[in-house]
């Protein structure tokens, strides 16, 4: 039996490496491999939980907190020597710390002797022992176009471009960026939808604007995405439509107040059902700056929604047909984005055909037909081998 290992940085995070993980990992079980998911640091381990997919975390007394050479160097621009000075003792002391647990990952992965490793995130390609490098390849969960600003990420990458066995990228556009970038063995396998639905969602009934995401305003914006509602509401006669929003996280004040003063905008919370909410939805938004290949999207696709999103990377125009299953926005037009959104809300035909091209398209990215390139992956890395 052939034992695949997923590694990622830490296992009390369940977000979307996470998902992508369990979804993949539970489907290669099904398949006749032995599967295990290895955290380097802290970990929740009833959360972890998968049946028959073994979970491990390294290190569980300590949790994923590294501090960069940058934010050591930050306060030199700002003549803050204390600041410099604690940050650089601080700096050396979580390096020998990680060190520790890169070898003592290298012992256990030695132990354990994989078949296949999936690298989820760069800095576990350092506690990868060297004889199982030609056997690992690393899936860049987030966009191409984001190592303009995570430029460490891209000069790990770099470094460890000839020793691994490949990269797998989220989108065929990212494919086609990583090749002229110059790495190596590249492939493209997209993320999996985790659930599956039956039934579609009465768009043109339901009236319902949605969005499940973490609640933050660098990436997801939603700061902008609560404004440009509450806009569209008190500018036109929509008082049957409502906007929920569910996630964690923690709204700016102006968007506390927006919700506050508009009884349309509703904030759910957290949802651990998201299939549940989406068939009683309309239309999914995105205003993320980037992604690697959202989830969100993906889920909305299977229970036909549509999405109405700025382009956030190169995934975008292969997550949504522009025009089909919903509209991509360029150069952030909050203009346009309003007059889409507004389109589709108000044409019920319209929103009917996008809904139903969306069940349609969500086949493409059902678990079954993603299993099999990362086993057709496997095949190759077992060819090279011989």
């Amino acid at each position: 039996m052939k034992k695949v290992m997923f590694i990622q940085n830490e296992g009390n995070v369940v977000g979307g490496v996470w998902y992508v993980n369990k979804t993949v990992a539970s489907a290669l079980l099904k398949k006749g491999y032995e599967v295990e998911i290895l955290s380097l640091r802290n970990a929740n381990v009833k959360k972890l939980s998968i049946d028959n997919v073994k979970c491990t975390i390294i290190n569980d007394k300590k949790s994923w907190d590294l501090i960069r050479k940058r934010d050591v160097i930050l306060p030199l621009k700002k003549i803050n020597i204390f600041k410099f000075i604690k940050n650089g003792i601080c700096y050396i002391n979580k390096k020998i710390l990680m060190k520790k647990d890169y070898n003592k990952i290298k012992k256990y992965i030695r132990e354990s002797r994989p078949d296949y490793i999936i690298a989820s995130q760069y800095q576990v390609l350092y506690g990868i022992p060297d004889e199982y490098l030609s056997k690992t390849v690393y899936e860049h969960h987030s966009s191409f176009e984001n190592f303009d600003i995570y430029k460490d990420n891209y000069k790990v990458l770099k470094r460890f471009n000839n020793k691994i066995f490949g990269f797998v990228w989220l989108s065929k556009a990212a494919l086609e960026k990583a090749k002229k970038a110059g790495f190596k063995n590249n492939f493209c396998i997209y993320n999996p939808v985790r659930f599956k639905a039956k039934e579609k969602a009465c768009v043109s009934l339901n009236k319902k604007l949605v969005v499940i995401s973490r609640i933050e305003n660098y990436q997801k914006r939603i700061n902008l995405m609560v404004k440009i509602v509450d806009q569209i509401f008190k500018e036109n006669d929509l008082s049957d439509w409502t906007f929920d929003i569910y996630g964690v996280g923690n709204f700016d004040l102006e968007s506390e107040s927006i919700i506050k003063n508009n009884d349309q905008i509703i904030y759910k919370g957290k949802t651990d059902n998201p299939k549940n909410v989406l068939l009683k939805a309309s239309i999914n938004l995105n205003t993320s700056l980037f992604e690697g290949f959202s989830l969100s999207i993906l889920e909305a696709l299977m229970c036909g929604i549509p999405t109405v999103t700025f382009n956030h990377g190169e995934a975008a125009y292969e997550e949504v047909l522009n025009g089909k299953t919903g509209f991509i926005i360029e150069d952030d037009n909050i203009s346009e984005f309003k007059d889409k959104l507004l389109l589709l809300m108000k044409d019920n035909k319209m929103l009917e055909d996008f809904s139903r091209n969306c069940k349609e398209y969500s086949n493409k990215f059902l678990i079954d037909n993603i299993v099999n390139e990362w086993t057709n992956l496997f095949a190759k890395i077992d060819k090279e081998r011989l």
